[in-house]
């Protein structure tokens, strides 16, 4: 049976940095759903309510119906190594990250820990993760199996690394094939489910292994490829060095083939003008991570210069570098790094990177990121329902797009009340089970 939704609608057209006025706020809103959990309608309540008189309506009340957030780079194995001690990246990455991947070689911990995270991720609204896996393939299956279970939309692979890592962590370049192959065939006829192949980051792979990663990328094209990029001087030194041939750090990705439309970058801090020019003409993406990037001091993320290249940018928690796991609320930290480099973004480029930016980046834009008409219902449900302030707050603004620029701000996965994922209810705040803990 199709389903109305009914509360205030936000969500994008367009693209606000290239376009004006495609912001759109419904305060009346509905949303329907048919059948097969794709939209039909949305927009005033009213016609839609006329036009499918026989549908299930679920009234949210005051609560906004906001397009799924889109986490464009985060790291399963570091679910639990958040907030761990670390002076700059190669030094965190040593006596923090790596013993928290190698903890993963335990299969029943990982099953446990893989249930958990994907649970967490539909409790912050996110829809759709493109996340570096564990090392060990028990592990990601049972990430890819808790995924397929919950209903999230995910894109991941195994954390690639044959140097440089302890021993355990590392794979040979015949076992990461093995891997992939497995993993690429389990995503096959699962339409929920994408493969990325992970090179950790330039200095994590032998020559070999980038050319594994390269041929992987030409046999499956249906395949993402992400990795980390221009995270961190000292790391940009130590590849320069690694590398000596090399112009900058992408021409070490690029001489191995592994750039192109379904390529995510993450970070990308410290980019030349050159390498921006380079990203642009290959239609790469980049993943901004603003938490982690303040977390370990790695710098301000350069927006302006990126979308003056014409490059697409989707936001990312980088769990376990971030300190939270909700997109939403790393968009108000987006706000603020901006701020500081002269740029001031409102509520619809903010929403943007979020949610349709996300999608696009991740070449699913034409499947979710917004409430156009023929794609998947992936949306949350914001409520205010008991947030006194909250909603004293909003009373305030002159506008309803005022409002949503407070929630951007104000709001956080406390208010996320339910997420859905192609119209089913993934997450139900209102029938969580809580764990018995045990320290």
């Amino acid at each position: 049976m199709a389903v109305i939704h009914l509360g205030t609608l936000a969500h994008l057209r367009a693209n606000p940095f290239e376009q004006a006025d495609v912001l759109e706020v419904t305060e009346f809103g509905a949303l329907l759903v048919d059948e097969t959990g794709h939209i039909v309608q949305a927009g005033e309540r009213k016609p839609i309510l006329a036009a499918a008189p026989q549908a299930e309506r679920v009234d949210h009340g005051n609560a906004w119906l906001i397009p799924g957030m889109v986490d464009g780079h985060l790291h399963f194995p570091q679910y639990y190594a958040t907030a761990a001690y670390g002076r700059q990246l190669m030094d965190w990455l040593e006596h923090s990250i790596y013993p928290a991947e190698a903890a993963y070689a335990d299969a029943a911990l990982a099953k446990r820990d893989a249930g958990r995270f994907v649970r967490n991720l539909l409790a912050c609204g996110t829809t759709t993760a493109m996340v570096f896996g564990s090392q060990f393939l028990p592990a990601n299956l049972a990430l890819f199996e808790a995924a397929r279970g919950a209903g999230l939309r995910l894109i991941a692979g195994p954390t690639l690394m044959d140097r440089g890592a302890p021993p355990m962590l590392l794979q040979s370049v015949a076992q990461a094939h093995d891997h992939a192959a497995t993993l690429i065939a389990l995503c096959r006829d699962e339409p929920l489910l994408h493969y990325a192949i992970t090179p950790r980051f330039a200095l994590s792979c032998t020559g070999a292994m980038m050319e594994l990663c390269g041929g992987l990328l030409k046999a499956h094209p249906e395949c993402y490829l992400q990795t980390h990029i221009n995270e961190n001087r000292g790391e940009i030194d130590a590849v320069a060095k690694e590398f000596p041939w090399s112009r900058d750090y992408l021409d070490v990705y690029e001489h191995f083939g592994l750039l192109s439309a379904r390529t995510l970058l993450a970070h990308n801090i410290h980019v030349t003008d050159s390498e921006l020019a380079r990203l642009g003409q290959a239609g790469c993406a980049i993943c901004h991570c603003p938490s982690s990037n303040l977390y370990l001091g790695s710098g301000l993320f350069p927006l302006s210069r990126h979308v003056q290249h014409g490059i697409t940018v989707a936001v990312g928690t980088d769990i376990g570098g971030g300190t939270r796991f909700s997109v939403w609320e790393e968009l108000s930290e987006s706000y603020k790094i901006q701020k500081l480099q002269g740029m001031a973004l409102g509520a619809a480029e903010l929403l943007y990177l979020g949610t349709l930016g996300g999608a696009k980046a991740l070449c699913l834009d034409g499947e979710t990121g917004n409430f156009q008409a023929g794609k998947s219902a992936d949306f949350f449900v914001l409520g205010l329902e008991g947030e006194d302030y909250l909603c004293r707050r909003l009373r305030r603004c002159e506008s309803v797009v005022h409002q949503l620029f407070c929630l951007l701000h104000l709001a956080s996965a406390r208010q996320v009340r339910a997420t859905y994922v192609r119209g089913l209810r993934v997450f139900d705040a209102r029938s969580q089970a809580v764990e018995p803990i045990t320290v």
